[in-house]
């Protein structure tokens, strides 16, 4: 498995000025909520649910998909195919996490770099496609990132082995920064985190000043 870097823990102040930087700054915001309100509503029927997945990797993956549409077909066979493991994973968060759940997670993070895939010809691959997709999916257990992110976090590949050490780090930053966010939200802890993250390493539009401790 990939190396877990070090994990810099923002203040609380830090961590709510980059949250409010994303909700200000960044014009796409809005398209989450609306595919996964999509998703939610279709939830069950494997069609509907691999639009929803479509219409938001579409926005928020624009430059890969550009040269290549996804496939919906392959997309809506693998929903299908992991539907009943999806459904065992959709309402957990990432602090039930635990070493039994690595198999599952490395198969669906396989499966759906595969259906995923688009591009000239469409069999480029996009492991940060497959993050978000399954983000979408279970939102409060499975994160997301880019490629900014996810080489701050120290995965250059950023294939299963690299996300699976993604998702133990972020157990242990969810941990330390639960009590920052308003309960209840209107979104999972995860997805407050990926604002964080966006905020600080893709768009840099804040930093941290070294004030929280580094967790290795």
């Amino acid at each position: 498995m990939s190396e877990r870097a070090a994990i810099p823990i923002p203040t609380r102040q830090e961590f709510r000025d980059a949250i409010e930087q994303f909700n200000r700054q960044e014009r796409r915001a809005y398209v989450y909520y609306v595919a996964l309100d999509a998703l939610t509503a279709g939830w069950g029927d494997p069609t509907k649910m691999s639009r929803a997945i479509g219409v938001f990797l579409e926005i928020w993956h624009s430059a890969f998909y550009r040269y290549g549409p996804l496939d919906l077909a392959a997309l809506t066979i693998c929903v299908s195919k992991h539907l009943p493991v999806l459904e065992k994973l959709r309402l957990r968060t990432i602090q039930s996490l635990s070493k039994e759940d690595e198999p599952t997670i490395r198969d669906l993070f396989g499966a759906f770099t595969e259906a995923l895939r688009g591009g000239k010809g469409g069999t480029n691959k996009s492991p940060v496609a497959t993050a978000k997709a399954l983000h979408l999916l279970a939102p409060g257990f499975l994160p997301l990132w880019d490629n900014a992110i996810a080489l701050a976090y120290g995965h250059a590949s950023k294939w299963a082995d690299d996300y699976l050490a993604f998702c133990w780090q972020l157990r242990e930053l969810s941990a330390a920064v639960a009590d920052y966010v308003d309960t209840p939200d209107e979104c999972a802890l995860l997805k407050r985190i990926d604002e964080f993250n966006y905020a600080v390493y893709t768009r840099r539009w804040t930093s941290l000043s070294g004030a929280g401790a580094d967790r290795d």
